[in-house]
């Protein structure tokens, strides 16, 4: 040690450069003890950034996915209800399949499959949405059956528009359980959203 001391007295710039080099190499470890730090922060925000980007966007497509249903199947049952309301021959079973060849094509849109994304982010329960489609589509394909003819007497008549207008009657009320449904899923949405934004 006194061997130390003796060359830094000799040699005063020894130990200028003794003391820099020390201090520097301490204030490199600081310095890079801070930026990883300040990397891995960075690194944590952007990744959650891109997580809530990709959330956000999965949302949005749900969101448009299921407004674009309900608003095409609305549109059917107003169709329904006009041809009901006719009270005589129509054109029942063509009204509903063109509006279903509408809701197809745009469901068959590969732009339509995106909105499965949501469900990497949120876990709904989609059972009694499923049983609504279904009873829905079965409905349907019962409205499909009737068929009103010229040929057909005044009471057939009115019994194939009683069986229509009741199926009407449980198609709208599946429509708008279909649609509290979707507005629950919806506000859950927000509601994570807006814990995000606080």
């Amino acid at each position: 040690m006194e061997f130390i001391f003796k060359i830094l007295r000799e040699n005063p710039e020894i130990g200028t450069l003794f003391i820099a080099t020390t201090f520097t190499a301490i204030g490199f470890i600081f310095k890079t003890l801070i930026d990883t730090f300040l990397e891995s922060r960075k690194y944590k925000k952007e990744l959650k950034k891109i997580y809530w980007t990709e959330r956000i966007n999965a949302a949005k497509k749900a969101s448009e996915y299921y407004y674009d249903h309900q608003e095409l199947l609305g549109l059917m049952i107003h169709k329904i209800d006009i041809v009901l309301r006719q009270d005589g021959p129509g054109t029942l079973p063509e009204t509903i399949q063109n509006t279903i060849e509408i809701i197809s094509q745009r469901t068959v849109n590969p732009n339509s499959f995106e909105h499965h994304h949501i469900h990497m982010f949120y876990d709904f329960d989609t059972e009694e949405l499923d049983e609504l489609n279904t009873k829905s589509f079965n409905i349907i394909q019962e409205l499909q059956k009737i068929e009103i003819l010229e040929s057909d007497t005044t009471e057939s008549i009115n019994i194939k528009l009683n069986e229509g207008r009741n199926l009407l009657t449980n198609l709208k009320s599946n429509h708008q359980e279909q649609k509290k449904i979707y507005k629950s899923y919806l506000s859950m949405i927000n509601e994570d959203l807006a814990e995000f934004i606080k």
